[in-house]
């Protein structure tokens, strides 16, 4: 409990301000074993995490590409740490999330490719194996309130359900997309690039299948007149205001949808970009805007609960920028991005920041995982990572205080099949199972993977190739297929990759 410290500490004090006013020693009350063993633990951290969707490295000033400003992001990273060299466990939305919330590989349990559509979704019962361990559920062991505001698409039949996997709260939709506001209201701007998800019908309200809902019992929130960005953060201060007056210390997991399509945002934003003529470009920079104010909202209701201090909070995107969808991403300091197993794909942004924890302003080169979060927030919470399961992610905790020097990881891996990549020190190999391509490229010298090196060094990507099938030993099979392949020209080159 939070406050067994403080009262601890108010003995001591009681005692010396006795002292001081009659002149005689006053022993404190003494206090019971149990309660002594408590007042020695560290008060367990709030944890808030963050999630866009589909944000691309490019799409955060904080990674020296300045074409949004993200004041408020970038905050999260000047209190605390910064990671350059961060990834996904998959490129795309929800085998990305599955890992986030297991801190292992998805394919461990078969979660290899998207589980949508909504339809398929819901026919077929797919959705995150129940028996694996969500981190709202260890953490709720550790006596946290758990709440989740946003995103789910870990699947939507009643197993699945985020009440059901460890939430104690939830507001939001469980399909990979939603629309944000009625298109018809005045002052909304939208685009339809080739490639979106969504149908123009679509967009204009939200079908049954889509719509926001909250509780254990589905109800639906009819709130189609605000603009979805806003409104999840709106819930999020809420969580925040009303959790910090507990005793007991909470988790929030918000799971923004922006910058997601379909391409959407208000007034408001959409005036902040007058100087990019292309639609489409002008559209996706002002919904990042209001996903960076929307986290500022909620940095500032930390920091209004007095809790800041003992609060960690996490800043970080599902897998890279949507590149299918129009001229809206960034080919540089990256290539490639959303579906693809090059850097613009699967290294994400990710921010830590835990004043009583981190040292502000650090930047950490090593490479890192999402599927890090899982281990790290939980230890830090008081907890052990369960011994019945191989975990994938790492404590962070030791690398950022210095306690421990090395590398988290020696190698990550990504396969979604046919394709197969892994990262190994600054090398990088990805190559597809039917030969169609095999790409070999060294990070260090080439960031933007413009080389292929594969002819050159035959060796070492049988090396590689040897540690993917060593790991892929204990991998599932896929529990289902993927969804239609998609094509697009990735930077100039064309590329047929799975979902």
């Amino acid at each position: 409990m939070k406050h067994v410290r403080l009262l601890a500490d108010l003995r001591v004090i009681v005692a010396a301000a006795l002292f001081l006013l009659g002149g005689c020693t006053v022993s404190p009350p003494p206090a019971s074993d149990a309660a002594l063993e408590v007042a020695a633990d560290p008060i367990r951290p709030n944890v808030i995490v963050i999630l866009a969707d589909d944000l691309g490295y490019a799409d955060i000033s904080a990674y020296g590409v300045k074409r949004i400003a993200t004041p408020n992001i970038d905050r999260i990273g000047a209190e605390g740490v910064t990671f350059t060299d961060a990834y996904a466990a998959a490129p795309v939305c929800s085998p990305s999330r599955a890992a986030l919330m297991t801190g292992r590989y998805p394919a461990r349990y078969g979660f290899e490719f998207n589980n949508g559509p909504p339809a398929r979704d819901a026919r077929e019962n797919l959705g995150l194996d129940v028996g694996e361990i969500t981190l709202a559920q260890a953490l709720e062991r550790q006596g946290y309130h758990t709440g989740l505001v946003g995103k789910w698409h870990l699947g939507s039949n009643a197993d699945f359900y985020p009440t059901n996997r460890g939430y104690d709260e939830f507001v939001g939709f469980l399909a990979g997309a939603t629309n944000y506001i009625d298109t018809r209201l005045p002052g909304v701007h939208y685009a339809q690039p080739a490639g979106s998800s969504l149908s123009p019908t679509l967009i204009r309200a939200r079908i049954p299948q889509l719509q926001i809902v909250e509780g254990p019992d589905r109800t639906v929130v009819n709130n189609d007149d605000e603009y979805l960005t806003e409104y999840f953060a709106r819930r999020g201060v809420e969580y925040v205001e009303r959790n910090a007056k507990s005793d007991d210390p909470y988790f929030l997991y918000l799971a923004f949808n922006a910058p997601h399509d379909p391409l959407v945002v208000t007034q408001k934003y959409y005036d902040r970009f007058a100087h990019i003529a292309d639609e489409e470009s002008r559209i996706y920079a002002a919904m990042i805007s209001a996903l960076d104010d929307a986290v500022g909202e909620v940095l500032d209701a930390v920091a209004r609960s007095g809790e800041a201090d003992n609060t960690i909070v996490y800043f970080m995107s599902d897998n890279g920028c949507a590149a299918y969808l129009g001229r809206i991403c960034a080919c540089e300091p990256l290539r490639g991005g959303k579906l693809t197993h090059y850097e613009g794909g699967m290294r994400v942004p990710l921010m830590m920041r835990w004043p009583a924890g981190i040292e502000a302003g650090q930047v950490e080169r090593r490479m890192v995982s999402l599927m890090d979060v899982f281990p790290t927030t939980l230890i830090a919470a008081g907890g052990e990572l369960p011994r019945d399961r191989v975990y994938d992610g790492v404590d962070l905790m030791p690398y950022v205080t210095g306690e421990r020097s090395g590398n988290p990881h020696e190698s990550l891996m990504w396969r979604r099949a046919p394709l197969v990549s892994i990262r190994q020190d600054e090398w990088k190999l990805w190559k597809s199972l039917t030969g169609e391509f095999t790409l070999l490229f060294n990070l260090r010298t080439d960031p933007n993977e413009t080389t292929n090196l594969a002819e050159h060094e035959p060796a070492r990507v049988k090396a590689l190739e040897d540690a993917i099938a060593e790991w892929a030993k204990d991998l599932q099979d896929p529990r289902w297929p993927s969804q239609s392949m998609k094509t697009y020209s990735v930077c100039g080159t064309p590329f047929t990759v799975p979902i």
